[in-house]
């Protein structure tokens, strides 16, 4: 059994913190990204019932609202692409912690389906907007070897904050009942004011690059093909990214009649793995073309359906449940290899004064995959599982094919070795 170990979890952040990024600003930052996601995984495992509990509002009008607010979300990351080239990245990120922190001290006091939607939906244009506010920060911040390590370091503090959070939520709720909902909430709340005053303490940054002068906005972004490519490449990867926590937790009860409980462990498994993983995983890849490293993550990602569609093949009892964890193990894997290549490669391919509007539509492939994945994962689940691991594995073999051909028509420095 794999258990979650705060104190690795805090020695990691240390050695973050004081590691020699040589970034001006980058460690406040980082210090406020690792507060914001200690907040945010309070509530995470506990979506549905966190919200429930706090607002004593009905599952199904929850359900409901949530679902809305989802739609809602889907219109910010255009629009926080708009914001962050014409003002820059650091006060968009700024205003999404603001938002959020406000959603949260507020879920206490809502008592209708009306301030449910209003609440919840205010917080989810924050997440959604803080993805391409975040990630055009770092490319703000640094760029080269140091931009791709500030990504890793990023992906390391958030999954190790998440676990964390995920403890402190179950204690939270164990020793204050319903009452602990309420601090969840609080506490959530507090974060995203700490993790401002860490961006306001890390300075305002000039941008790594000479500004261009580009016209054209969205239309340009639209009309740039190579990338449109890979927005579609990566569309496939993000729903891989969700097989965790949207098909498995299904499919592992329903299909291979594995206990609940384990769920939690391998949950716990890929956190571990994916906060541990990423510095020593960016390392190996560091002389690697990213759009290659990006293939070798769909190939990964490809294995691990295949796990997935084989553990039923298996006879009942402990030979499924090994052949869970392992396909589990797999897609944790490919996981480490996809997510700073992607970032990077993203961030590498936008011109300077429109990277807000290139990274927003890029990360546009999360708020989609969320709307659309839990139903189309259920459905195909409930009529045939085994046609859920082969599309999605000849989705993502699509996608690596895709990544490799673009290695020619994209920018020469998004797609090289970003070095030692």
């Amino acid at each position: 059994m794999v258990r979650f170990n705060p104190a690795r979890g805090v020695a990691t952040l240390i050695a973050m913190v004081t590691s020699p990024t040589r970034v001006l600003g980058a460690r406040p930052f980082l210090v406020g990204m690792f507060v914001d996601a200690l907040g945010s995984g309070l509530y995470m495992p506990l979506t549905l019932l966190f919200i429930h509990q706090v607002t004593g509002l009905p599952l199904t009008t929850v359900g409901l609202g949530m679902t809305v607010a989802a739609l809602v979300g889907l219109a910010a990351n255009p629009a926080a692409g708009i914001l962050i080239d014409r003002f820059d990245a650091r006060r968009v990120l700024m205003g999404t912690y603001v938002v959020r922190a406000l959603g949260f001290a507020a879920y206490p006091i809502v008592d209708g389906f009306g301030p449910l939607i209003g609440v919840a939906a205010a917080i989810a244009v924050g997440d959604r907007a803080y993805y391409p506010a975040s990630g055009s920060y770092i490319s703000d911040l640094a760029e080269g070897p140091a931009r791709d390590r500030l990504y890793t370091l990023m992906a390391t503090a958030r999954n190790v904050a998440f676990g964390l959070g995920g403890l402190l939520s179950a204690g939270a709720v164990a020793l204050a009942d319903s009452a602990g909902f309420v601090l969840i909430a609080l506490v959530n709340a507090v974060s995203f004011v700490v993790a401002t005053g860490c961006l306001i303490l890390s300075g305002r940054q000039a941008p790594t690059s000479p500004p261009v002068r580009h016209s054209g906005g969205y239309r340009q972004v639209l009309a740039d093909r190579p990338f449109l490519r890979l927005v579609a490449a990566e569309q496939a990867y993000t729903l891989i990214h969700l097989i965790l926590p949207v098909a498995m937790p299904i499919y592992a009860v329903t299909v291979l009649g594995a206990s609940p409980v384990l769920l939690g462990i391998l949950y716990t498994s890929n956190t571990v793995l994916a906060a541990a993983g990423q510095l020593p995983v960016r390392r190996w890849q560091r002389h690697a073309r990213r759009t290659h490293a990006m293939a070798l993550s769909g190939t990964v990602m490809m294995a691990a359906c295949a796990a997935f569609a084989a553990a039923p093949l298996l006879p009942h009892g402990s030979a499924r449940i090994a052949a869970l964890v392992a396909a589990t193990l797999i897609l944790t894997l490919g996981e480490l290899l996809h997510t700073t290549p992607s970032w990077a490669l993203a961030a590498g391919t936008a011109p300077p004064t429109l990277r807000g509007r290139y990274l927003a539509i890029y990360q546009q492939t999360w708020a989609i995959a969320a709307v659309f994945a839990p139903a189309g994962f259920s459905a195909l689940l409930s009529v045939e599982p085994t046609m859920l691991w082969l599309i999605l594995a000849f989705l993502v073999a699509l996608a690596a094919l895709t990544v490799l051909r673009l290695s020619r028509h994209l920018p020469t420095e998004a797609v090289a070795a970003p070095g030692a």
